[in-house]
């Protein structure tokens, strides 16, 4: 079986808008920690130095929520998600260093890897392990990835995890992608699923079978929009198989104080989560645009077809109400 990347208390952050606290934090870490997951992922769903109003305020600080974390994991690594400009070297990566973080990823727009060049060289040179992650994948052609892939690799990342932000993939585009890659590079291919399609799980077994060595899932599918690949899911698929080391009954315990937890947060496939997908859009903006087009009376299909149309990334919450306004005058 791969290697798997617990993304719950990271990605999970902006399907509870990021209300994460350290007591729930720690809890899970300790289940986490016994499941044989490879790494849990902590933070605002943006990543480190993300907490604003614009894309969300978290209820408690990155340094308290790893530290709470840290305190849970001793087999688990501990890793952060740090996206360039929300996330600085001094301010953010330094203090998650002292903490005691394994595992850095360094999260570009999937045509902007150079803008993640300073992180990754300061992680790579002080022997820490950073990954290059291209996020809204879709939005470049296989070589267009390989170029970026290979930016990141020249960096100093010791793997690159392809991110499908919108759900837009379904599995033969991932087989084609991560095949691409592992016959370009010379570092492990990792891939992080959302669910907008219906398929992230299809996706994800479609990366373990071309080769993928990291594979991102979140219990309970806990994630932006439709949510992630749900990792219990992952890991029943793997023992269908026959090719898992792990015990389900690990992994439904943490499925389970999820839900308990956040009954009314869990992720579903809707409307919005399809269009977004099928529009290729971060499906993260679904509350906003379905405000927006309630608000001003535009229809939301429109709205989203035209967010594709420009290729909205994340980060680009103002432009919506502004693309919205546009409509309401043709």
């Amino acid at each position: 079986m791969n290697l798997l990347y617990d993304v719950t208390l990271r990605d999970g952050n902006h399907a509870l808008r990021h209300t994460l606290t350290s007591k729930f934090v720690r809890e899970y870490c300790e289940r986490a920690n016994s499941s044989g997951v490879w790494a849990v992922e902590v933070g605002h769903g943006n990543g480190l130095g993300a907490s604003s109003y614009l894309v969300g305020k978290s209820a408690e600080s990155d340094q308290d929520l790893l530290i709470a974390a840290r305190s849970s994991l001793k087999d688990s690594k501990l890793a952060v998600h740090a996206i360039p400009g929300f996330a600085t070297i001094k301010r953010d990566l330094m203090p998650a260093i002292d903490i005691g973080v394994d595992i850095f990823r360094v999260a570009t727009h999937v045509t902007e890897a150079n803008t993640a060049e300073k992180h990754i060289e300061y992680l790579a040179n002080r022997d820490l392990c950073v990954h290059g992650v291209l996020m809204m994948s879709h939005m470049t052609d296989i070589n267009g990835l390989i170029t970026q892939s290979r930016l990141m690799q020249q960096y100093g990342a010791s793997a690159v995890i392809l991110m499908d932000s919108s759900g837009h993939f379904i599995p033969k585009d991932v087989q084609e992608r991560v095949d691409a890659l592992k016959n370009s590079l010379d570092i492990e291919i990792g891939f992080h699923a959302h669910n907008n399609l219906g398929v992230a799980v299809a996706n994800a077994a479609a990366a373990i079978g071309a080769g993928a060595g990291l594979i991102d899932g979140a219990s309970m599918g806990l994630g932006a929009g439709a949510g992630n690949a749900q990792l219990e899911n992952i890991v029943a698929y793997s023992i269908k198989e026959g090719s898992s080391q792990f015990e389900i009954a690990r992994f439904l315990k943490m499925s389970q104080l999820v839900e308990d937890s956040y009954p009314d947060k869990l992720p579903r496939a809707s409307s919005s989560s399809i269009e977004s997908g099928l529009a290729g859009v971060f499906s993260g903006y679904a509350p906003q645009v379905n405000q927006i087009s309630n608000e001003l009376g535009v229809d939301v299909t429109a709205l989203w077809q035209e967010m594709g149309k420009r290729k909205l990334v994340a980060g680009q919450e103002s432009m919506i109400r502004e693309i919205a306004q546009d409509l309401m005058n043709l």
